[in-house]
This record gives structure tokens, C-alpha cells and sequence, in this order.
């Protein structure tokens, strides 16, 4: 408001032309502050006004404070000549209108405009009145808290009338209570300064002992300690207010009432249910005589059996947060003074904020202790100073107690870790998910996951270490089965094919560092389909298990046998010559020869084929060797079975069995003799066919060859693009994907060729498909042979519209680390975590983190190999989205045209 005798205006209007809404709350901050720095309330009044005066746009302004039934003055700024005269004696005469109002209790509005008394009186008198300033009206602001007495009045005065606006009315209730919370707080600290009694002492005692006290029954004791030489009962209780806010439960007490702590607990609501309840409900303290009729609350009848004639009540509150009842109890009818009560109160106000601090440290130690992760709080020389039951129940301890003082370093099976881990945190101050080996009190090996922060002095030295541990024992143990599975063959356990690769990729540059030639040998079983045909699989996978044993048990430990599929095996020596090999692998056809195998109408001796690429003679590359020995195998079963044969370059390719292999294959392709049969996919969530996997089969004459018996000839003679690219053109010639999801395979030749790449993405441009309803799968070892380039491609070809599966997911370890960096839709988990599953736990365990795995990267999960209705049952329990297998549908053939 400006200060001249314009018409009246609004404070707002006023206020706004001057300061800024923004401005005035700063104002208040600023007012705040010098608010709290003063302890002397005159002198605070007097430094904050001027800056309300100065904000609300006031020709002037005064406080006068409330001391029984009167007010005095106390501060003043822009007084006219005539309010200053006589030392202000205008002002001091009290009371006037707006003090006798508040007396009364009806200034009740945020801020009452006013005609001021004084003034006016003024003006009533003789003589020049320009010295009232021309001031007529003023706002009187109550000074109080929410729910309190008027402590006080502010006015600011004006020279025409002031009318407000909401948001005026909430600043000024901001001010009123800002300056009511300065006088309470300058009148407490005034009274306890002027306490020169047994009272102060006993006050300030009690204070001190609560120093240091954490514990609910110690602040209890103390408070009971101080109370009773006041009160006098013959009996006293604590009863706080329980975590949820509906309870009082006793939680100590002298007297009777012992045996009832921790059982006794009281509703909060209706607060007439018991009298503790009505104290925090009324907020005062009191005493009742329960023998009389007229209070509104009922006894308990714990009280009742116990005798109890008088109780009195004092509610503990701590920030005005209702935190319990003290409960003194008398056998006889007694008188309890005013004085008493008002001194007991006084007692139970000091120890409110700290019973308020030992129950939420109670709360946090018992969070802390019922964690079903480990806690501790080390020293800075690593000694635990305390710890939970998760962690004294994960090292082998019953209670947390006896972990105190050990060094958290004994339980590290390697010692160094720990002293590595302890220097790490004192230079880091944080280290998050560190995996570690620990060993148990039981000398059990435990794999647990350790995050720590250490707190630091000023020189930087470690002060307290802070942490929590999990056992990951479960999921390390899926991860090494996991590792194990991916690097060998489940029915034999001896290496598998991707082993062999890798294996192979390093003997092989190893032989190129070292000049020194290593081998590989391929062994195929002679007519072992007749033993599976005969005798059955169970009897079939026992003989295989026997010739592994046997492979192993010939050859030297450094050297590798693996399974690389059905009867085929494989052995990588290094170092060897070109005898040395031939005669391991001799060795090797004798041993195998020496397996009888009891067929139905006679014993058959187990025979096999053997064929030999050394290296680095016969190849540079693994692809090249892996053709090298299986042209040379080849051969060997050209000439007649149950021998061996080197690999030679100069071997005419019309010789090899491989070519007519490789007609047929290319006549299929050619004529038309490629079949295209399609394998239902159901929806696990929605129970229904929700996609469908297309599968390639070749027709010879009668026959329907299944890809296990010319795949083989077409990875190794490389054109199996030719069939990935045959089936996208018919699945675009149907247009299939108009019906439903299609899930087509890509090799990683497809993928990895450029040539082959490139027509894949041809095809792709013309061949019109509804977007996301089109899915090439490729196998885990196809995406990280090249993972950079596979990452590349697959992204091309989902920025393309297609999605991409992952197939036999869990035969690359590898992939665990570099999942999340493949642009994937779907993971098929490979069918050998499936076909066993209902009798096997740590599949079980194996395909609930697969599943995991895949909700983490945002993939959906594909379950294949499911041929009984109890495993679709446990994939439904075990979260997995997708099914695939003879459960659901066999694969049935498409019409070409």
C-alpha cells in the first residue's frame, strides 16, 4: 500500500506494486531468521518489524504482548510525531479496542481491520492533529498458535482503509504465528532461566541422564526415577504408542503392573475405551478416582483386580506427535496438587524427545534384525561391532551377540580378499555388489554378495564400515551348473560340441605360435541306429556313456574328447604328430571295438569310423578343420568302416559320399522336393495358439527326411543359406504372417556371410509382412560367435519390422554377460533343461532364472521339447510365457504352390 491518503485500496494491490509474492515469503525467511537468533524477545520484536512494516507497505507499526490481563509494548517502527510523544506514552496506555478485544476472545479472524482507538483519541484533543500522520485504520493481527492464546497483537497502521486478500490473510497468519512461536519461545526459555530451584535441578538432571540412553526401558527408569519423589505413587507405567498408531501397550512399569508389560495393550480408538487413550485424546494431564461414576472412559480390568483407587494421567507428546502415557497409580485416595502435576508434566515433556529417539531406535534395530539380508557395522580395522540374525544365522551363529568383536575377516575363505576389500573401502568409501566366497562357523563355503560404505574423518581415515551381505549360494550354484551345461554333454558329461570349438580355437593358435602340430580327430559309432533300433534309447545312451569312459580313460589328461552330437565324438590332441595321431587313433577304435553289445539274437562288437585333420596343415580356421575331419571320416566309411583316415586335400570331391549327399540336397532344391511343415506355439498366459515355428524337411522318393539326417551335409558342404532363404520366400509366398505369428530359423552363416546377408535383406524389402508377426531365430552360439557383427545384423533386421528369438538358450555361458546387449524379443530355452524337467530339481532352478534373465532384458520366454501334459503344468508354475512340443501339436505339412 502506498503511504498517502489515496482512496482505500487492497493490502494485495498494496503489496504486490512493492515486493512480489516470492519477496514476502523471503521476507518471512529473513524475518525468521533474526527471530531465532535472539533470546531476548523485546529486542527480537523490535529487529523483525521493520521488515513487516516494510513488506505489508504499513505507514506504521507496533506489537504489544500479552502479560496477564494486559498488554505492554514492546516494539514500534514509523511512528507519527504524536505516538512517539512521551516516550510513546499514547501507545502504552492499554487496553484499547483491539487488546480488549482479544482479552475477550473475539479477535478470532487471521487479521481484523480496525478504526484505531488511540488515533482517534488523539484527534479528539486540541490543537494541530497532523501529527497523528493522518492514520485512521489498522490491522490487528492476533499472535498465537493453531489451538492457543493470544500472546500478543501486531498492528500495522494506514492512512486509508486496507482490505485483504487471501493470499494476504495467509501471509499474515504466517506472521502472527511466526511472532506468537518467538514470545513462547523466549517466555519458556525466561521461565527456565528464572528456575533457581529443586525443580531446575531435578529438570536438568533428568536431562542429562537421558544423554546417551537408547534403550525404551532406560529413558522408562529414568523418568520413573525423577516422578516418583513428585507424585508419590504406589505404582507407575509407561505405555507408548504402538507403530501402527492404534494401540497403547505397557512397556514398563514399578509396581503391579509388571507382569503385564508387553501383554497389556489398549485401543486408541474410542478414545473411551480406557483413560490413557483420553489423555493423548484430550491432550491434558489429570487424575481420576475410579471409584466414581462420571468419567467417560472405562476402566480395564487389570486395573480393577489390582486395587487401584486414583490414577493420574500425564500424555507424552514429542513434536506434537502423540507418543504415550504415564500412568501413576495410588491404593488409597490421595490428594495430587496442581503443582505436582504441573512439575510432572514439565518432567515428562523433557523426556518426551527422547523416548520419541529410543523408539524409533528401537523400530530400527528390530527392522534391522528381522532383515533377511545380513547388517553389520565394522571398526576401522574391519572387528564387527554389531550385526543382525540374517548375518549370524548366514555364518553358522545363534545369536548376533557372539559375532561382536570378531574380525569380518575370518570368514572369508581367502583371507587377502578381505585385506584387498578393506583397503578398496578406505580409498572407494563405497563398493557395491561384490561377490565373494566366505566359509561358515560349520566350515560350509557360502558364495555371498557384500556391499559396504565406510564413513571417513576429515584426514581421511576409515571410521565405521556399514554394509549388508546376501547369500547368492542358490543362484551361483544355477550359474556354475549353468557354466557346466554349457561346456558339456548332459548324457555323457564329458565336453560338447561347443566346448570342442572353443577349445579348438585356442589349441590351434596356440600351434601357430608354437610351430607344433596338434589334430583332431572325428568318431562316428558303425550302425549304431541299430542298436536304438533294437534295443531302445535308454540302451542306447548306455553305450555311448561307455564308449566316453572308455575315450577318456586312453587318452592323456590335457587332451580333449567330446560328444559333438548323436554317436559322433571327437578328440583334440596337441601336441602331436601325424604318427602320434594315427596311433591314438588306432587306440581309440580298439578300445571302442572291445564294447559287446548283447542284441536279441546275437553280441554285436561295437565298431566305428575315424577321421584325422591336423593342424595348422589341414585348416587355419576351425570351419576348415571341422570340414577337413569330417571329409576324412567320411572317407573312412567310403572304404569300409572300422578304420581310420588322414585327411588329404588331393581327395577328388566325386569320391566322397558327401557329393551324392549334396545332389540329392541340391535336386531337393531344385525340383521342389523341400517340404515345409509348420509346429504350433501356445500361449501360456492366454491359452491359446499364439504363433508358429516353420520346419524344413526333405522328400527322397517315399521318404521324409527329418533335418538330423541332411543338415549335417549342408553345414558342411555351406548351403544351408540356400534352405533359410527357401523358406522366407514360401512363408512370404503364403503370406503367412496374416495369420499369426511365424517363427522362421537363420543360420549363422545367413547372418554372418555378407552375400547371404545381403539377399536375407532383399527378400525382407520385398516380401510384404505384417510388422512384429514375422520372428527369425537364431541359435546362442550363432549370436556370439561374432558378437559385435550378430549385434549389428539383428538390429537391422528388428529396425526392418522382424523379431528375433534366441534359440537353445543356456549352451553359451557366455551369453549370461551378453544378453542384455542383444536386441532379442524372445528366449527359447534349449530343449535339454525341458525334457526332464518334472523330475529334475535343478532344472527346475535352472529355467526359473532363465526366466528371470529374460524379465530383466524384457524378453518373453519359449519352452521347447514339451511332450507331457505335467511339464506344460510346471512351466505355467515356473513363469514361463511360451510352449512348444508334441503336448501342444505336432508339426503338420503346409500347401505349397
Amino acid at each position: 500500500m502506498a503511504k498517502s491518503a489515496d482512496p482505500p485500496a487492497r493490502v494485495s494491490s498494496a503489496t504486490e506494486a512493492v515486493l512480489p509474492e516470492t519477496a514476502r515469503l523471503a521476507t518471512l525467511a529473513r524475518a525468521m531468521l533474526l527471530l531465532n537468533r535472539e533470546s531476548d524477545v523485546r529486542r527480537a520484536l523490535a529487529e523483525a518489524l521493520p521488515l513487516f512494516y516494510e513488506t505489508f507497505a504499513a505507514a506504521a507499526a507496533w506489537v504489544t504482548m500479552r502479560v496477564g490481563e494486559r498488554f505492554e509494548l514492546v516494539a514500534a517502527t514509523g511512528l507519527p510525531p504524536a505516538l512517539e510523544a512521551g516516550d510513546r506514552q499514547e501507545l502504552r496506555w492499554s487496553p484499547c479496542r483491539c487488546q480488549r478485544m482479544a482479552l475477550a476472545g473475539e479477535l478470532t479472524e487471521t487479521a481484523t481491520v480496525l478504526a484505531c482507538e488511540r488515533l482517534a483519541r488523539l484527534r479528539e484533543q486540541p490543537g494541530d492533529h497532523r501529527g497523528t500522520g493522518e492514520l485512521t485504520w489498522h490491522l490487528s493481527i492476533p499472535l498465537r498458535l493453531p489451538s492457543g492464546p493470544i500472546l500478543g497483537v501486531l498492528n500495522l497502521a494506514y492512512r486509508s482503509l486496507p482490505h485483504l486478500a487471501p493470499s494476504d490473510k495467509a501471509v499474515l497468519d504466517l506472521v502472527g504465528e511466526l511472532l506468537a512461536a518467538t514470545i513462547e519461545r523466549t517466555q519458556l526459555a525466561a521461565e527456565l532461566a528464572r528456575l533457581r530451584s529443586d525443580e531446575q535441578v531435578q529438570a536438568t538432571h533428568l536431562a542429562q541422564q537421558l544423554i546417551g540412553l537408547s534403550s525404551v526401558v532406560e529413558v522408562a527408569d529414568a523418568l520413573f526415577a525423577a516422578l516418583e519423589p513428585v507424585l508419590e505413587p504406589d505404582a507407575i507405567s509407561l505405555l507408548t504408542v504402538d507403530p501402527s498408531g492404534q494401540f497403547l501397550v505397557l512397556r514398563a512399569a514399578h509396581g503391579w503392573a509388571v507382569d503385564w508389560i508387553g501383554r497389556l495393550w489398549l485401543p486408541l480408538e474410542p478414545p473411551t475405551h480406557n483413560g490413557p487413550a483420553w489423555a493423548l485424546h484430550t491432550g491434558h494431564p489429570f487424575t481420576v478416582q475410579l471409584d466414581q461414576p462420571d468419567w467417560p472412559f472405562h476402566i480395564p480390568t487389570p486395573v480393577q483386580q489390582a486395587g487401584v483407587r486414583l490414577s493420574a494421567f500425564l500424555p507424552l507428546y514429542a513434536t506434537r506427535q502423540p507418543i504415550g502415557v504415564i500412568v501413576a497409580n495410588y491404593w488409597t485416595v490421595r490428594p495430587v496438587s496442581e503443582e505436582q502435576l504441573r512439575f510432572a508434566t514439565l518432567l515428562c515433556e523433557i523426556v518426551a524427545v527422547g523416548l520419541m529417539r529410543a523408539l524409533d531406535h528401537e523400530r530400527t534395530e528390530r527392522l534391522i534384525s528381522e532383515l533377511p539380508i545380513g547388517v553389520f557395522q565394522l571398526d576401522a580395522h574391519g572387528r564387527i561391532l554389531r550385526a543382525n540374525r540374517a548375518l549370524a544365522t548366514l555364518l553358522g551363529w545363534e545369536r548376533p551377540d557372539e559375532l561382536e568383536g570378531q574380525l569380518l575377516s575370518e570368514a572369508f575363505a581367502d583371507r587377502s580378499e578381505a585385506q584387498r576389500w578393506l583397503h578398496q573401502l578406505g580409498g572407494d568409501g563405497i563398493l557395491a555388489g561384490t561377490e565373494f566366497r566366505w566359509r561358515r562357523r560349520d566350515n560350509r563355503l557360502i558364495w555371498v554378495r557384500v556391499s559396504a560404505r565406510a564413513d571417513h574423518s576429515p584426514a581421511g581415515q576409515s571410521l565405521v564400515i556399514e554394509g549388508t551381505v546376501e547369500d547368492i549360494s542358490e543362484r551361483k550354484s544355477v550359474e556354475e551348473r549353468l557354466a557346466y551345461l554349457a561346456r558339456h554333454d548332459t548324457l555323457t558329461g564329458i565336453a560338447n560340441r561347443h566346448a570342442l570349438l572353443e577349445t579348438l580355437q585356442e589349441r590351434l593358435a596356440r600351434a601357430v605360435r608354437s610351430g607344433r602340430s596338434g589334430a583332431l580327430l572325428l568318431l562316428d559309432l558303425d550302425h549304431f541306429k541299430e542298436v536304438n533300433d533294437r534295443l531302445g534309447h535308454a540302451a542306447g545312451d548306455a553305450v555311448l556313456r561307455a564308449v566316453a569312459n572308455r575315450l577318456i580313460g586312453t587318452l592323456r589328461s590335457d587332451d580333449l574328447v567330446a560328444r559333438v552330437g548323436g554317436d559322433e565324438f571327437a578328440a583334440l590332441l596337441h601336441p602331436v604328430t601325424r604318427e602320434g595321431a594315427e596311433c591314438v587313433g588306432r587306440r581309440l577304435l580298439d578300445v571302442i571295438g572291445q564294447i559287446m553289445v548283447p542284441l536279441p539274437d546275437r553280441v554285436i562288437r561295437l565298431r566305428a569310423s575315424c577321421g584325422i585333420a591336423l593342424f595348422p596343415e589341414h585348416g587355419t580356421t576351425v570351419e576348415e578343420l571341422l570340414i577337413a575331419a569330417d571329409r576324412a571320416l567320411y572317407q573312412a566309411k567310403y572304404r569300409g568302416r572300422d578304420r581310420l583316415e588322414v585327411y588329404e586335400p588331393a581327395i577328388a570331391e566325386p569320391e566322397q559320399p558327401r557329393t551324392a549327399h549334396l545332389s540329392i540336397v541340391q535336386s531337393a532344391l531344385a525340383n521342389g522336393n523341400l517340404l515345409l511343415f509348420a509346429q504350433p506355439i501356445l500361449d501360456l498366459r492366454r491359452e491359446r495358439i499364439a504363433a508358429y515355428e516353420l520346419l524344413i524337411r526333405l522328400r527322397e522318393g517315399e521318404r521324409v527326411l527329418e533335418p538330423g539326417m541332411f543338415f549335417p551335409v549342408t553345414e558342411g558342404l555351406g548351403i544351408v543359406p540356400q534352405f533359410d532363404l527357401w523358406v522366407l520366400e514360401r512363408a512370404c509366398e503364403l503370406n503367412l504372417t496374416s495369420r499369426g505369428r511365424i517363427h522362421l530359423n537363420v543360420s549363422a552363416r545367413t547372418l554372418r556371410e555378407a552375400r547371404h546377408f545381403a539377399v536375407l535383406r532383399d527378400l525382407l524389402e520385398r516380401c510384404p509382412f505384417a510388422p512384429r508377426q514375422l520372428v527369425l531365430e537364431v541359435t546362442e552360439t550363432t549370436a556370439l560367435i561374432d558378437f559385435v557383427q550378430a549385434h549389428e545384423h539383428l538390429q537391422r533386421l528388428r529396425e526392418r519390422g522382424c523379431r528375433i528369438a534366441l534359440d537353445d538358450f543356456g549352451v553359451g555361458y557366455s551369453s549370461l554377460y551378453q544378453l542384455r546387449h542383444l536386441p532379442i524379443d524372445f528366449i527359447k530355452i534349449d530343449g535339454m533343461f525341458i525334457v526332464d524337467l518334472a523330475e529334475n530339481p535343478v532344472n527346475q532352478s535352472i529355467v526359473r532364472a532363465i526366466v528371470a534373465l529374460a524379465r530383466a532384458v524384457g524378453a518373453e520366454t519359449i519352452a521347447g521339447w514339451v511332450e507331457s501334459a505335467e511339464t506344460l503344468a510346471l512351466l505355467r508354475e515356473l513363469g514361463v510365457d511360451h510352449a512348444q512340443g508334441f503336448a501342444i501339436g505336432r508339426p503338420e505339412p503346409l500347401a505349397l504352390p
